[in-house]
């Protein structure tokens, strides 16, 4: 992809709020923000090579933090979507000297476990709206007819900063790190690679991504609770996406999300089918085309082929 054909791509995207009518802009501003999750994840497995199944804890992070800064500061929501991003960075961080001491599919699972007890705990705390959750009383201090442009302006955003960020890792000698750290954590370690702080940095990044997309996602429904924030399929859409759209790469999320999307809109009059789809179109890639779309794309149109 051209830096031209991005530009072009990403004013389309950014002119949308005219030229869609709200049931549009509500589907296109959620791709974006499951875009914005798969390349925050994408992050930290497919460049770090940490896999994660609760990163769901840090999409309801940042949406909760939203919600109840703005109930009780007269801050702006608008203003706290990025805030929301760093208080998530700040959980995954309390989280690191536990996570890090585990490896692997241990990782992940500790991560699943780490997600389910701060669901448990949130579900208990009358400040967080209990099991009842939270409205978005900070909505009475803005005009709401601005609420469905504005989150789509934020999820293009984030999503186009997280892709642009990716970009720049793969350019700079930060990235080769990361990526030699991927390959073999052990060689990687004995050629001096500081491995350990490079795993910290990107899942605080990674956890940021989803703190924000949580909270650019419930800013347009005004209400969150426990059972819609910590939804473990946050996480797994995720994992299809980045599968389907080949992991470790720029445009893999890009096209597993557009994918993801097209089938369960194509599919909605099946209930159920558009996950038995995508399951089957996870397995087939992973099967006959182990990169993903992206690299079976590399394959029949080798011209296309950039570090994306």
């Amino acid at each position: 992809m051209t830096r031209a054909l991005a530009v072009v791509i990403f004013a389309a995207l950014a002119a949308a709020p005219a030229l869609l009518d709200v049931g549009g802009l509500a589907l296109l501003t959620e791709m974006l923000v499951l875009l914005a999750i798969a390349q925050s994840w994408n992050l930290l497995a497919g460049y770090g090579g940490l896999l994660s199944l609760g990163h769901h804890a840090f999409v309801a992070a940042g949406a909760y933090l939203l919600f109840a800064v703005t109930r009780d500061l007269p801050v702006s929501p608008y203003i706290m979507v990025p805030l929301a991003g760093a208080g998530a960075a700040l959980l995954a961080l309390a989280l690191t000297p536990v996570l890090f001491r585990l490896r692997e599919v241990y990782f992940a699972i500790g991560m699943w476990v780490a997600a389910e007890i701060v669901k448990i705990a949130v579900s208990r705390l009358d400040y967080f709206g209990a099991s009842s959750g939270l409205p978005l009383y900070a909505a009475r201090r803005i005009d709401t007819s601005w609420l469905p442009a504005s989150a789509h302006w934020f999820a293009l955003a984030l999503a186009a900063g997280l892709c642009l960020g990716l970009w720049r890792l793969q350019q700079s000698p930060y990235g080769l790190h990361v990526h030699a750290m991927r390959d073999d954590e052990t060689a990687a370690r004995s050629l001096g690679v500081k491995t350990r702080r490079i795993k910290g940095t990107i899942f605080v990044l990674s956890a940021a991504g989803c703190g924000m997309a949580g909270a650019i996602s419930f800013l347009g429904t005004l209400y969150v609770s426990p059972v819609a924030a910590f939804d473990i399929n946050w996480t797994v859409n995720a994992i299809f996406i980045c599968v389907i759209g080949g992991l470790g790469t720029i445009r893999g999320p890009v096209l597993g999300a557009l994918l993801f999307v097209l089938l369960r809109e194509g599919l909605a009059a099946y209930p159920g089918w558009s996950q038995i789809a995508l399951g089957v179109i996870a397995v087939a890639v992973m099967l006959m085309a182990p990169r993903g779309l992206s690299g079976l794309l590399d394959r029949l149109l080798p011209n296309t082929r950039r570090a994306v």
